[in-house]
């Protein structure tokens, strides 16, 4: 049982937070505040509903080792913070899927959290605890220790300062063996709206009304700009503005309308890191840790030669045009040899999720193209997994694999990756009770999710494209 919240809301002034970061799970009067911004952030608009699989502990874990390292033990009790939690919708299925977690979600905006907390009061959750804080106020008042801290978001959002105090938390309250987690905006593939995202912000500080209303009216701007040819040698750049109006403007204010909205190189963002005390283990988006299959071939040779890990990052990032990074660091990392790593693999059981591909061919659609998956590699496991879930020892026994560890580990990985199929948690407890409960107020808010119970995760319904 986590203590009682040191941090008395309305006491603590916030400032420098990327704010209302999660969804709109009640009526927008109530997370609207006097202010269209404060200290640069959007605070007049709800954010759309956004739910991450990769911030989900089972994902971590399971994704931790597969990149050959031990990771938290979620068989026994375990911790988990999200810092720039919202809403909570992220923790509120985390905590009802996963009994033995206890989950810490901070955020700045008090409104918010007053929605998740009465929307893990209603569903009858002990195991979640809210803190209305900035980050700096929390790592000095914080006295928890987490196996797993996750920040989606927030970095490339946020003023320098705020995220020093993220990776001062990290360095203070992150256990040995524990993972980080943290989504960031990238070079090459956010360069080109470095100047638009300016112009955007520029442009709605001289006009009137809320944040929507200004972004809409600021893009409609730009986008006069682009049919008067001012991109006409950036086609590029000309299809994602036109893009940008077929998005929500709530969606929109909230990732334009800031002062320090700021891609960054990822060589950059390992060395903070590192400082912090930690290692960079990969991608807790399973594609990007499989070369073969999210580098162009060509360019596969010329990764290889490569030594430094930090210079392959960066080749891969413009191999990919990479907007967007989702990374994963270990504090004290304990690689495993060859057998312990098998070991722990094999005891990863695997089920098939409500949008699994059908047996055969399966095509993925990712940054560099369309990938054709062949039927000898994806449906012997895709066949097996639609009887009932299996353990990857099981899966290896399959013909296909009995001399193919690591097509399967990749086929299996690419399958996870696509929405196929998800790592089982290993606790095997029931979660019954507050899963129906969270399923029904997600029903009332809603929301198009569908919760993954024996997952300990949630999938985006099948009539949400």
């Amino acid at each position: 049982m986590l203590p009682a919240d040191p941090f008395s809301p309305g006491s603590i002034r916030v400032y420098g937070i990327h704010v209302s970061k999660a969804a709109p799970i009640a009526r927008l009067d109530e997370v609207q505040g006097d202010m269209n911004t404060h200290d640069g952030y959007v605070m007049d608009v709800a954010y759309p509903p956004h739910f991450h699989k990769e911030i989900q502990p089972v994902w971590l874990a399971s994704l931790a080792q597969f990149l050959g390292t031990a990771a938290p033990d979620i068989t026994r009790p375990y911790s988990c913070c999200e810092l720039g939690c919202g809403m909570g919708i992220n923790l509120l299925v985390a905590a009802a899927t996963n009994p033995l977690g206890q989950f810490v979600g901070v955020d700045a905006n008090d409104k918010a959290l007053a929605i998740a907390r009465a929307a893990a009061k209603s569903v009858g959750l002990t195991n979640v605890h809210f803190v209305h804080a900035d980050f700096a106020h929390f790592a000095q008042s914080n006295n928890l220790f987490f196996d797993f801290i996750v920040s989606h978001g927030v970095w490339s959002w946020i003023a320098p300062n705020q995220q020093r105090n993220i990776l001062q938390l990290v360095a203070k309250f992150l256990k040995p063996k524990g993972l980080f987690y943290l989504h960031y905006m990238c070079h090459p593939g956010a360069t080109p709206m470095v100047p638009i995202q300016a112009l955007l912000n520029d442009l709605a500080k001289q006009l009137p009304g809320t944040s929507e209303e200004k972004l809409s009216a600021a893009l409609d701007f730009v986008c006069q700009l682009d049919l008067a040819g001012a991109f006409v040698d950036q086609p590029q750049l000309s299809d994602k503005i036109r893009a940008l109006k077929q998005k929500p403007p709530g969606y929109l204010a909230h990732d334009f309308l800031t002062d320090h909205w700021a891609p960054q190189h990822s060589v950059d963002i390992h060395r903070l890191v590192a400082q912090a005390g930690m290692t960079f283990l990969g991608s807790a988006n399973a594609l990007e840790n499989l070369d073969k299959l999210s580098v162009p071939g060509a360019m596969q040779p010329l990764l290889s030669n490569l030594a430094s890990p930090a210079l392959r990052e960066r080749v891969k990032d413009l191999a990919r045009n990479q907007h967007q990074r989702s990374d994963l660091f270990q504090r004290a990392p304990t690689p495993l040899g060859q057998q312990d790593a098998l070991r722990q693999v094999d005891a990863l059981r695997f089920q098939a999720l409500p949008k699994a591909s059908l047996p055969g061919a399966v095509t993925f659609k990712t940054p560099i193209g369309e990938i054709q998956g062949p039927s000898e590699v994806f449906s012997p496991p895709l066949e097996r997994l639609a009887e009932g879930p299996a353990t990857f020892a099981e899966l290896r026994q399959l013909p296909a694999f009995s001399d193919a560890l690591g097509t399967l580990s990749q086929s299996l990985q690419m399958l996870m990756w696509n929405g196929d199929i998800h790592p089982q948690r290993p606790d095997g407890l029931d979660t019954s009770e507050h899963v129906s409960r969270l399923a029904a107020w997600i029903e009332r808010n809603q929301l198009k999710l569908q919760i993954a119970a024996d997952c300990g995760t949630a999938v985006h319904r099948l009539d949400d494209d």
